[in-house]
């Protein structure tokens, strides 16, 4: 899941795979908020609902946002603003058997950054197999065989 403001417009991206991390669904949407760990937090929202969804039983969350996971983790001191997206992200996610979240680096997120600056200029989307552009199709496989993006300077 990923969150993305610029120029004052704020868009949000999640996928789902399955345990051999083959893409499954996504949705990539719009919303105007304006603090980007909010919009990080809308994408964890939009990403367990879309679980929910498709009646996942596990959810293993992962996010470039350290601020948002700290909230729904129940670290740290949570704005008011964001209790309502997680007090919904906790009912769905307190129906599941299990689910984690974790911390993944800004260059290890790439299709979810890729689907969430996707839609700065549109509604909400959901995307199914078969209906990604090409770029993004690509993203998506290079992250699964692990050869997404390196670090300048890694081996």
């Amino acid at each position: 899941m990923d969150g993305s403001l610029a120029d004052d417009r704020g868009g949000y991206g999640a996928l789902i795979r399955n345990s051999n991390s083959e893409f499954i669904t996504g949705l990539a949407g719009r919303l105007d908020l304006p603090s980007i760990n909010l919009l990080e937090l809308k994408a964890i929202e939009q990403g367990v609902l879309l679980g929910s969804s498709i009646h996942a039983h596990k959810l293993w969350i992962e996010s470039d946002s350290i601020t948002a996971l700290a909230w729904l983790n129940g670290r740290g001191t949570t704005p008011w603003t964001a209790i309502r997206s997680l007090r919904n992200i906790h009912q769905y996610l307190d129906q599941l058997e299990d689910w984690k979240a974790t911390h993944i680096h800004r260059e290890e997120n790439s299709p979810a950054d890729i689907l969430a600056a996707s839609q700065s200029m549109r509604g909400e989307s959901i995307f199914l197999p078969g209906q990604l552009w090409n770029d993004l199709a690509e993203e998506i496989e290079k992250d699964r065989q692990a050869t997404g993006y390196k670090l300048s300077g890694s081996h």
